[in-house]
């Protein structure tokens, strides 16, 4: 009579083990397509012979059955550590092209109303009025595309520093969400500690935690570290920002950078220490608006002031039509990009100093203004075209590197998470052949116990 019973239990037993399968199989087939979910795994191991009291003859004993131990989720660790890495180098790249490719449309080049173009078109004016001192029209073209070379950089230069404001308040904005994630990995930390101490996995917490961090290396370096508990400690650069369930918030304050861009926004940790990340989006960003954009708004400057110093030389020089010198072609006063402008001396466009001598009809200073072309103005070394063509094959160079860095770290970065997948991702296939396994298993439990109790009802009915 025991065995038969003991034969029930083992059957029960395996049905209770075959369920957890099957439903177990059902979460992974439900959760297939669901952002950082990994693939969950019933470990199945055998009921020990010692739990057995039934004895079937001399020293004989058997086991219970299968008991369903544990639910594992399928992840690999290096794998997580090795793609968050190449996530905050693919981010930053991305960003940095993103930001170079606008700054290349600003400039417009190469095209023939591009800034290039127009300091060649204000040579050629000089040339034009040159030929025809005495023409009126060529010297308000002149004027014209002066005015036309003065307002391009002005908006060039507007444009770079809304860029940079645009940036800035970029960098503002994000350690609003990483303090939000940052928030949730502890709520999650304390969950999964619950479930650790009451020997549960947590595996689908687990999931959503690494999302969490696998979105917050995007934005800069991240690194994590776990704890026996099962509880994450997180880093932001050198900055613990989770232990346990307790995180600490990233702050910012605005500081005054002085000239024309006053603001400048700075992250702090909960020390009071200012964070600069390297990598990431925000590493980027950082970047673009502390060095990039300051180096090109520093170099139209030089650009700007070289123009106004040396065309003023020349034209100080050179008379008009009424016979009078030294007036500036460019207000003196204005030097730079942003505020380079004509001067009052040429609102009559015949006190535009053509002549070298005074006297009518003579072109000498006009070709002189045409030499200035070819001349190195800038630090001694370079002409404007040079020094202006030196400044956008950079911006090329750097958007260049920008976009070949960010197709390489996005193959890595693919390589990588298809390793990462073919561990943790759900293949539909296989979880139907674990089904069709577990339905036979639990059918043919379903079959002992049906037998057995076919049996315990011969053992009654012959007593």
């Amino acid at each position: 009579m025991s065995s038969l019973f003991y034969g029930l239990n083992i059957g029960k037993n395996t049905l209770a083990a075959q369920t957890s399968v099957i439903n177990t199989v059902s979460h992974n087939v439900a959760n297939a397509n669901t952002p950082g979910y990994s693939r969950q795994t019933v470990n199945l191991i055998a009921i020990s012979d010692d739990t057995s009291n039934g004895r079937f003859g001399v020293g004989l004993r058997i086991g219970g059955g299968a008991d369903a131990a544990s639910v594992t989720r399928s992840r690999f660790g290096l794998y997580d550590l090795i793609y968050r890495n190449e996530s905050q180098d693919y981010n930053a790249f991305s960003k940095m092209e993103e930001m170079v490719n606008q700054i290349e449309l600003l400039f417009d080049e190469p095209s023939e109303r591009g800034l290039g173009g127009i300091f060649n078109d204000f040579f050629n004016a000089w040339q034009e009025v040159g030929n025809d001192p005495s023409s009126m029209a060529a010297r308000n073209s002149l004027k014209s595309i002066g005015d036309e070379l003065t307002s391009r950089m002005h908006r060039i230069y507007n444009q770079l520093l809304t860029m940079q404001l645009d940036v800035d308040n970029e960098i503002a904005t994000t350690p609003q969400r990483l303090n939000e994630i940052a928030s949730e990995i502890a709520d999650l930390n304390a969950s999964i500690r619950i479930s650790t101490v009451q020997g549960q996995g947590g595996n689908d917490l687990r999931d959503k935690r690494d999302l969490l961090v696998d979105e917050m290396s995007e934005f800069a370096d991240v690194r994590v570290v776990e704890k026996s508990d099962g509880t994450y400690t997180v880093l932001v650069g050198t900055n613990v920002v989770v232990e346990r369930d307790t995180y600490s918030e990233l702050s910012v304050t605005t500081q005054s950078t002085g000239g024309r861009n006053v603001k400048r926004t700075v992250i702090v940790s909960a020390d009071g220490n200012e964070y600069e990340p390297t990598s990431g989006k925000l590493g980027a960003l950082i970047e673009i608006r502390d060095n990039i954009i300051p180096g090109i708004t520093d170099e139209l400057n030089t650009i700007a002031d070289a123009l106004v110093t040396y065309v003023n030389f020349e034209h100080r020089n050179g008379y008009g039509v009424d016979g009078k010198t030294n007036r500036n072609f460019f207000d003196p006063t204005r030097t730079k990009a942003f505020n380079i402008s004509l001067s009052t001396d040429i609102d009559d466009v015949s006190n535009i100093a053509v002549s070298g001598d005074g006297s009518k009809g003579d072109n000498t200073n006009a070709m002189n203004m045409v030499q200035l072309k070819d001349n190195n103005v800038i630090k001694n070394s370079f002409t404007l075209s040079e020094y202006y063509n030196s400044l956008i094959a950079d911006i090329g160079i750097l958007g260049s590197e920008a976009r070949s860095g960010r197709q390489n770290e996005e193959l890595l970065i693919t390589q990588v998470d298809n390793a990462r997948e073919s561990i943790k991702g759900v293949s539909i296939d296989e979880e139907l052949i674990h089904l069709i396994q577990s339905q036979h298993i639990y059918q043919s439990a379903s079959r002992l116990i049906v037998t057995l109790d076919e049996l315990l009802d011969v053992v009654v009915n012959l007593t």
